[in-house]
């Protein structure tokens, strides 16, 4: 299964290039991030990341939204007119909220629906393809009727979003959430002929788990922003401090035996930057995220921690008596 690792386009690090070489790094970037950044080069997105391998462009949906600011097709459209040059381009989305009542849900998919055939119509002549996406919702019934209204123009592929608060069980999802959004996964990729994006599931947590559903890709940014706090993630999932920074959740510090751990496993699949480890782990960002880079990518360990374990092996269940 592939895995994408998102990224603001002019941060660092940037592992694509510290294990050129090593590995293939796909990314992900938003178009929310690339509004307002000059498009450099004859290829922008390749010139703009120094990257030579593969990059999808978001629309920056769920960003927007976050922040109240009104996005419409013309100004996407625009965006991957002037960023030309990636692999894949997702459409325009409307992610409706756990807390969403029936109606307001089924307003936000109406537009999702209509914003991936205006799109799609408009970008049609710059020969741009755009990956429809569908939301996971907690009525069902209504997300498999927009499934269905998309899968009627035979798109190749198309990405599933809204699925971090079911599976992570945030405020105001149902219960057994995390069963029903993986089964909901399911039900995606047994209907629909083609290629099934998962956003947002990438962590070693949950990344064995889709690979039992037969998802061809999901993505993640977490690889950063957990180092930013100071965390690295351990191959099967959960993270860990190695820093002295005072936080207020995920509190748990690295044991001297996780941190063998992880290094037997760096060195196992072959890190390219093991001979920093384990001083820079404690005292630069660039180093922990790179370190959590290569974990995302190249962690495929059952998951560690009991519930997402759990999930797996119901998994694995479920599909060892079809």
């Amino acid at each position: 299964m592939k895995i994408l690792l998102g990224t603001p386009p002019r941060a660092t690090p940037r592992p694509w290039i510290d294990f050129t070489g090593v590995i293939n790094v796909p990314v992900i970037v938003s178009a929310f991030e690339l509004l307002k950044v000059r498009p450099p080069g004859d290829a922008p997105l390749h010139s703009l990341l120094q990257h030579s391998g593969e990059i999808w462009v978001d629309s920056g949906g769920y960003q927007f939204l976050s922040r109240g600011v009104e996005i419409g097709i013309d100004d996407v459209a625009k965006v991957y007119s002037r960023f030309w040059d990636a692999s894949t381009y997702l459409a325009l989305d409307y992610p409706p909220l756990p807390s969403d009542d029936v109606n307001t849900a089924f307003g936000k998919f109406r537009k999702t629906i209509k914003a991936y055939h205006e799109l799609s119509k408009v970008l049609e002549r710059e020969n741009i393809e755009v990956m429809p996406v569908i939301h996971y919702y907690r009525n069902e019934e209504i997300v498999l009727e927009a499934l269905r209204s998309i899968i009627d123009h035979n798109p190749k592929e198309i990405a599933i979003g809204g699925l971090v608060p079911y599976v992570l069980v945030t405020r105001n999802v149902p219960k057994n959430s995390r069963w029903r959004a993986l089964s909901f996964i399911a039900k995606v990729v047994e209907e629909f002929n083609g290629r099934v994006h998962v956003l947002g599931l990438g962590s070693p947590s949950i990344t064995p788990t889709l690979e039992l559903l037969r998802v061809y890709s999901t993505d993640s940014s977490t690889w950063r922003i957990k180092a930013a706090y100071g965390k690295v993630i351990l191959p099967g999932g959960g993270e860990r401090h190695v820093t002295g920074r005072r936080v207020n959740f995920g509190r748990r510090v690295i044991k001297e035996d996780e941190l063998e751990e992880l290094y037997l496993f760096l060195r196992e699949t072959k890190f390219p930057l093991l001979e920093k480890y384990p001083d820079s782990l404690y005292m630069s960002f660039e180093y922990r995220a790179l370190v959590n880079a290569w974990v995302t990518l190249m962690s495929r360990s059952k998951p560690r921690g009991s519930g997402f374990r759990l999930m797996y092996e119901m998994v694995q269940a479920m599909l060892e008596h079809r």
